[in-house]
């Protein structure tokens, strides 16, 4: 996700040229590869691009279409076959332009098996990870062995033990080896609300926009910030709700027709902006300087020489937005500047440090592999592990047998 921590292998230099001698010098050794990105027993890398030749490995297996996990891959590439979900696939061609004898989707919730390098097949199955369209975790089984790589992921214990292959770690009845674990919220202090709860706080804040307008006859535009692909469940949940469309460029609406979605959730979008007043934009521009380019002096970009517009309500949903400006009331922060507002929505799409708890006591792995920030990689596990057991302890006094 582009507002996440990058791990220790994209961090290795402070400079664009630093940084291109020293992915040079990492692809030209086949060892360079960080364990974090190698699935043990097997030559399968994951979401390692950066490090990728043939002679490292011919598997490779993508978790999301996020640049930081697909970072290395361009329209030349030959390294071997990309395992990876059929949105991922449809958009790793269409965007990055590979050509499609190198893509192999592979199927949703369906063991499929894939041949190591070195001979050994191995069962692959794909599981939403709950985090942007065509996200997945990977369920690798070895022999005996299994381990999950969840790359970017919101933890739902609810939905996510409705898969049979997870509840069965939950009850012991297998045992799961290693979990390669998304660490991008790994402090106590990312106490996340929930999705569903961002999602109303959003909603009602909307609504009220919308009272007050309506009281002083404005004329209002809401501007939701978002990623390339990330964060659609909010705008359309909104949209839902007002019964109205979703603006969006042509590019996005070139990618999200890639995410083979059903028509009724296609139609609610349009690339007309006078059809709706609930418009999608770079998340970057959720802010009081770019703002008034969508509704101000530079509105002939926009609408000609109209304005329809009198004031604009922007949402920045990220889980950073715990963090910063004080909230007025609720979980949403809110800061106004004349007639823009940015609202702050604690809505992330990565899983909150007492998820990552829950996680890890549900699912028992043997081993746990951080993948965020690796440095720091024994540090996060052992916080992790005590704030499991404290949990676990605080649990056993309030219950005592």
């Amino acid at each position: 996700t582009a507002d996440k921590p990058r791990t220790a292998a994209a961090t290795q230099s402070n400079s664009k040229t630093g940084q291109k001698n020293e992915r040079g010098r990492l692809r030209n050794s086949v060892y360079s590869c960080p364990n974090y990105k190698r699935i043990p027993g097997t030559d399968f890398v994951c979401d390692g691009f950066h490090y990728a030749k043939p002679s490292l490995s011919k598997n490779y297996f993508l978790t999301h279409f996020h640049s930081d996990h697909y970072g290395g891959i361009n329209k030349s590439w030959n390294c071997g076959v990309i395992y990876c979900s059929l949105p991922t696939a449809n958009l790793v061609h269409q965007q990055l332009g590979v050509d499609k004898r190198y893509l192999h989707p592979l199927p949703m919730d369906i063991p499929s098996v894939v041949m190591s390098g070195n001979g050994r097949p191995v069962s692959v199955t794909l599981i939403d990870a709950n985090h942007c369209p065509g996200a997945i975790m990977f369920l690798f089984e070895i022999g005996k062995r299994r381990i999950l790589h969840v790359g970017d992921f919101r933890w739902n214990k609810e939905t996510m033990l409705q898969h049979s292959a997870l509840r069965a770690f939950s009850t012991v009845q297998v045992r799961l080896n290693e979990l390669f674990l998304d660490t991008t919220y790994c402090d106590p202090k990312y106490d996340l609300p929930t999705q569903q709860q961002a999602i109303e706080a959003a909603t009602e804040a909307v609504l009220r926009e919308i009272e007050r307008a309506r009281r002083t006859k404005q004329r209002i535009l809401f501007l939701f910030g978002a990623y390339t692909i990330g964060k659609e469940r909010i705008y359309l949940s909104v949209a839902e709700r007002l019964d109205c469309k979703v603006y969006v460029d042509r590019r996005r609406y070139r990618i999200v027709s890639a995410l083979e979605w059903p028509k009724e959730v296609m139609s609610r979008f349009t690339t007309v902006k006078e059809e709706t007043n609930l418009w999608v934009v770079p998340l970057g521009h959720i802010n009081f300087k770019k703002m008034p380019e969508y509704i101000g002096s530079n509105s002939t970009k926009v609408f000609g020489k109209r304005r329809l517009y009198d004031r604009a309500v922007g949402f920045r949903p990220t889980g950073w937005a715990l963090t910063g400006a004080s909230k007025q009331g609720g979980i949403i922060s809110v800061q106004t500047n004349g007639p823009f507002t940015v609202c702050g929505v604690p809505y992330s799409e990565h899983s909150s440090f007492p998820e990552l708890v829950d996680c890890i006591e549900t699912l028992k792995p043997v081993k746990i592999v951080p993948t965020v920030s690796a440095t720091t990689s024994q540090a996060q596990v052992d916080l992790l592990l005590s704030s499991m057991r404290q949990k676990q302890q605080e649990t056993f006094l309030d219950n005592p047998v």
